[in-house]
């Protein structure tokens, strides 16, 4: 028997389940050596992982979960009670008869909540008190004063149905069934727990059974005889019994899939140790409901777990109603890593996304990352801007992260607000300077991966004074009308790259305020990258103009409508 077991690191599926093991282990208090490229725990740490597997689920996502927010009305409740119902209006009712609608009647009657009741002893039948909550209706001529005995009543039903809730065995199997299906089966599905012919009903044993149980046996088994090699970790192994069809958009069934493999062959199997390691994926990888990041830094094992928990922590150190997957809580986290010394300097790392049921790969090039590093200050005005395209609400902060990982310049983006900016001002929540602020990322960004060289001016801003003062000059005429029309035709200039049009369009506008064209214009005639650049911040100012201090952190910034 192995009293010591060495997890090394591997491909970024297997990373990610050596930082759920960990975090698991770290969860429960159980020791665990990190060293470079490996951990290394005791043989003990397996006896009741399968209670630390699901208490760390519970724990860590506690607040998203729907038992939690059945539970959480009892402050409501409390406070009314309390108070002598002396607060309790019509918006307290509303909110009442929302909670009992969407949350209490919606979740208790569930399959998931039924099949939980049958692992939990109590004399609570709660289903029977499911059937008598109802809404509470104010008619006319009544206030809250006349339905005030219905109130009190449902509360008290409530609070038995709370009471329920809070149990010991219902935090443990209703938390466990909360943990499968919004975080776990992101991971993994179709086996143990989450095959829905399963035959064990209690998801404790049943994960034990099935993970934890054969990876016992399987150390304390003498595999001098085995003669294959796990596709993980290369250890010896039996058969190919355990293959990897459980994991979401990476296994197939290699009984009904068999061209998947040479000459209809399988050859992909793991050992049962790696197979733990992949059910502790969900641990690994940051969830938001259905959406998942990892950042698979090979670099160290330390570095590994670090970054991935900071991303956590980002996430949901936010108030409950703002909690969003978005790159943002990745951003933070890497300049987190800058600010504790943790350069990236080795090796690209790869971004990890689960969307959609698939998996989408990017990587964190040294130059993205030093662009993003860089950027800090302009993406920070950038979070709360937006546009509406249909019915779908855009946030330019993501959109220019995204373009970042993506190693794609920002020209398309640029040219889209503007459009939108000059054709629906009202669906459009930013103004000029964040433009600017987007074309400055810009230039950094097409500067690391070698274009416009030997520019050391700043031509972002030169290019935007150009446009402010010719717009104030068009003032002065009394033709700034005349800018829409204008603007159009030199953002058409510069979505088709054609350089004549652009400048012909330009030596009009300065033949009509009776003016000579700046000198940052012969700059912009040197190659593609410097005529967008100038061009888009001069269509900046020309569609703006200046604003009071260059304030953009003001209301026209926008609100953040994810």
């Amino acid at each position: 028997m192995e009293e010591k077991i060495r997890l090394c690191m591997e491909d970024w599926l297997y990373n990610s389940g050596l930082v759920g093991f960990y975090n698991i282990l770290k969860h429960a208090d159980d020791d665990v050596v990190i060293k470079q490229n490996y951990i290394e725990f005791e043989f003990d740490n397996l006896v009741e992982f399968e209670e630390k597997y699901f208490n760390y689920f519970m724990d860590r996502y506690r607040d998203i979960f729907s038992l939690n927010k059945i539970i959480s009305f009892e402050k409501f409740i409390l406070h009314h009670e309390e108070n002598n119902f002396e607060e309790f209006d019509e918006k307290s009712l509303e909110f009442t008869n929302r909670y009992i609608t969407d949350v209490a009647k919606k979740q208790i009657k569930s399959n998931s909540y039924k099949s939980a009741y049958e692992l939990i002893e109590s004399s609570i039948n709660v289903l029977e008190l499911e059937k008598n909550l109802k809404t509470i209706n104010i008619k006319k001529k009544q206030d809250i004063k006349d339905i005030l005995s219905e109130i009190k009543d449902m509360f008290n039903l409530l609070k038995q149905i709370i009471r329920y809730m809070k149990l010991e065995q219902s935090q443990k199997y209703i938390g466990a069934k909360n943990a499968m299906y919004t975080i776990i089966k992101n991971g993994w599905n179709g086996v143990c727990f989450l095959n829905p012919q399963t035959k064990e009903k209690d998801m404790y044993i049943d994960y034990k059974e099935y993970f934890i149980d054969p990876t016992i046996e399987y150390l304390n088994t003498d595999k001098s005889k085995f003669k294959y090699s796990c596709f993980s970790c290369a250890r010896s192994m039996k058969d190919f019994s355990n293959d990897l069809s459980f994991l979401n958009s990476t296994g197939f069934d290699v009984s009904r899939k068999s061209s998947h493999v040479w000459d209809f062959q399988n050859d992909i199997a793991v050992c049962p140790i790696c197979k733990l390691i992949y059910s502790c994926v969900p641990a690994g990888i940051t969830y938001l409901y259905d959406k998942g990041i990892y950042i698979n830094d090979n670099s160290s094992m330390k570095n590994a777990i670090d970054i991935n928990n900071k991303i956590y922590m980002e996430i949901y150190k936010q108030n409950d109603e703002n909690k969003k997957l978005t790159y943002r809580a990745l951003v933070e986290s890497i300049n987190k890593e800058y600010n504790d010394k943790v350069k990236y300097e080795l090796a690209d790392i790869q971004l990890v996304r689960y969307e959609d049921e698939k998996y989408r790969f990017n990587i964190l090039s040294k130059n993205s990352l030093k662009v993003i590093k860089d950027s800090e200050e302009d993406l920070n005005k950038l979070i709360n801007c937006g546009f509406k395209e249909i019915n779908t609400y855009f946030n330019i902060y993501e959109l220019v992260i995204d373009r970042l990982l993506n190693s794609q310049n920002m020209f398309t983006l640029v040219q889209k607000m503007l459009h939108y900016k000059l054709s629906q001002p009202k669906d459009s929540h930013y103004n000029s300077f964040h433009v600017i602020r987007i074309l400055g990322i810009n230039t950094r960004f097409l500067k690391g991966v070698g274009c416009m060289k030997g520019i050391y001016r700043d031509i972002v801003k030169e290019g935007n004074d150009a446009g402010e003062k010719l717009r104030e000059k068009y003032r002065s005429k009394g033709a700034v009308d005349k800018l829409g029309g204008i603007s159009y035709r030199l953002l058409n200039s510069l979505k088709t790259n054609n350089k004549d049009s652009f400048m012909d369009t330009l030596l009009n506008c300065y033949l009509y305020v009776k003016s000579s064209v700046p000198e940052v214009f012969l700059d912009a005639l040197k190659d593609e990258e410097r005529l967008k650049t100038i061009g888009y911040a001069f269509v900046a100012g020309l569609i703006e103009g200046k604003r009071e201090n260059n304030n953009d952190d003001d209301e026209n910034g926008g609100k953040d409508n994810e």
